[in-house]
């Protein structure tokens, strides 16, 4: 069958200590020591979108382009380096307590009318309050024991037997883990994607999570975008349109999915219908084993 990897941001209520929650079910056949062999896929250019094939000599060079962003100051605080025989410590003291100060009346007021993005801001730290003076870090794969001893892994096992359980998966069956954010869950999820179908195109529609259309970048994948209905709902007639058109080539499908009621995109909150997305691929004669979903939970509050 193919594979299926969901994801959930991070800016839930019930996960907002932590981050998404990336869980696959693995096949049979899966080993974890093997290692998949990368050749370079076509070169994206940041602009137009349009493909380049990778050559030799100063042509191929001249079809890369860097995109920077521009360096815009609106406004900066200064930082100085202490001077070596201080004795008034006292009052630069006082003067870093009035910036912090003045910069959390900024942060009070702002959030006040903080409107229009996803966030979830009911915020208590309370009883974690006693953990903040430890350097706690969940190095590497949480299911192999760390020789860096001050961990919370026993925490995030814990959350990704939950979503095992929720999806029905055997407990050892699957492997996950608990990124710091969304986007890092669709790098890593869209990064399986391109392990499993190293030639592989990748579809999203136009109303994705624009950390869909970066990893595209960073990992020089084919990306095609995909129009979306009204509603911000992938279209699936044009979805079929672009799969005949690349029947050669396995597919990896991002899919903003709907959990629990409360997971859309980010912008409409469109929900993507996952059932017609795999009948559209059925359709198009992708057998299971020549595409790869990638389940994005964005805005998942």
């Amino acid at each position: 069958m193919g594979w299926v990897i969901w994801d959930f941001d991070s800016n839930s209520k019930e996960n907002s200590n932590g981050g998404a929650a990336a869980v696959k079910i693995l096949p049979e056949d899966f080993d974890p020591t093997a290692v998949v062999p990368e050749p370079l896929p076509p070169l994206v250019l940041s602009n137009s979108g349009d493909q380049a094939d990778y050559g030799d000599g100063d042509e191929a060079e001249e079809k890369r382009e860097i995109v920077l962003g521009r360096n815009v100051h609106t406004t900066c605080l200064a930082v100085t380096e202490p001077e070596a025989n201080d004795e008034v410590t006292g009052d630069k003291d006082a003067f870093m307590a009035s910036v912090l100060a003045r910069y959390r009346k900024t942060l009070v007021e702002r959030t006040k009318y903080h409107l229009g993005y996803p966030y979830n801001l009911d915020f208590d730290y309370g009883a974690l309050g006693q953990l903040q003076h430890f350097s706690i870090n969940n190095l590497g794969d949480p299911f192999i024991e760390s020789n860096y001893c001050v961990y919370s892994r026993q925490f995030e096992v814990g959350v990704l037997d939950w979503f095992a359980r929720l999806w029905e998966i055997e407990k050892d069956d699957y492997w996950g883990y608990i990124t710091n954010c969304g986007t890092e869950g669709n790098l890593h999820g869209i990064l399986v994607g391109r392990e499993v179908f190293p030639d592989g195109i990748l579809y999203a529609s136009k109303e994705s999570h624009y950390s869909v259309f970066k990893a595209a970048r960073m990992y020089r994948m084919e990306c095609v975008k995909v129009t979306t209905l009204v509603s911000g709902e992938i279209d699936c007639m044009d979805f079929k349109d672009k799969l005949l058109a690349n029947k050669d080539k396995p597919s990896i499908i991002n899919v903003n999915i709907e959990s629990l009621n409360t997971a859309r995109t980010t912008v409409k909150g469109a929900v993507d219908d996952l059932d017609l997305v795999i009948k559209t691929l059925e359709e198009s004669v992708f057998s299971h084993d020549w595409f790869y979903i990638h389940c994005d939970g964005a805005l998942w509050l």
